[in-house]
This record gives structure tokens, sequence and C-alpha cells, in this order.
């Protein structure tokens, strides 16, 4: 059976560990990937997207990294910051991922959604 590492993993977050789960980005671009990857239901703006990464980055799910090869470093002068999963946050995301999956499983055995 599995254990989860550490405190549940609200929507949000899962939908940004899930964007850094493709790779390194910065705030913007993680907020866009949200974004598109939510189809719109998750719009955090710049401030509360900069919270969360502190508060995932205080977990040890997220991490400073260094820019990707050939990345921008700067957006009209100011410095970008880059984010990356840790090992830990990997976990994370996939234990949250299999939660989920076992959830919907459930709902479509109380035929709350159709079966694949």
């Amino acid at each position: 059976m599995n254990h989860p590492t550490q405190d549940p993993i609200n929507h949000l977050e899962f939908q940004v560990l899930l964007v850094l789960a493709e790779g390194v980005s910065y705030g913007y671009a993680i907020m866009k990937g949200v974004e598109e990857q939510s189809g719109g239901r998750y719009r955090p703006d710049v401030g509360a997207l900069y919270r969360l990464l502190a508060r995932l980055s205080a977990r040890g799910l997220v991490e400073d990294k260094a820019a990707p090869k050939g990345a921008s470093f700067s957006h009209r002068g100011r410095p970008r910051n880059y984010y990356g999963l840790t090992p830990r946050g990997f976990e994370a995301v996939r234990q949250e991922a299999h939660h989920l999956e076992r959830l919907v499983s459930q709902a479509r055995a109380h035929r709350l959604l159709p079966s694949d």
C-alpha cells in the first residue's frame, strides 16, 4: 500500500506540479500552463502563484533551478526565476495522480462517469 510522503496536495498545487513535471519553467509560463491544462478552471494571479511556489518549496517539492539551455534569463530587464520538481515533488505528484485515478474509478463504479 502506498503511503503519502507529505501533507495532501490541493488542486492548484497539483496543477502546478503537473506543469513542472514537464520540465523546468518560470512563473509566467507556469501560470499559463496551469490555465491551459485546467481548461481555464484555475487562473492564478502572479502573487498567488509565487506564494504557492514558496509553500511548495518549503515543503521540499519544488526548488529553484538554473535556466534551461537557450532560455531567456530576463524579461523586461528583470531576472527570471526558474523552478523545477525535486525528487520528493515527483513522488508527490505521482502519488496524487494515483489517488485521483482511484477516485475516478470509484465514481465510475457509482455510475457517475461512463465506463472506459
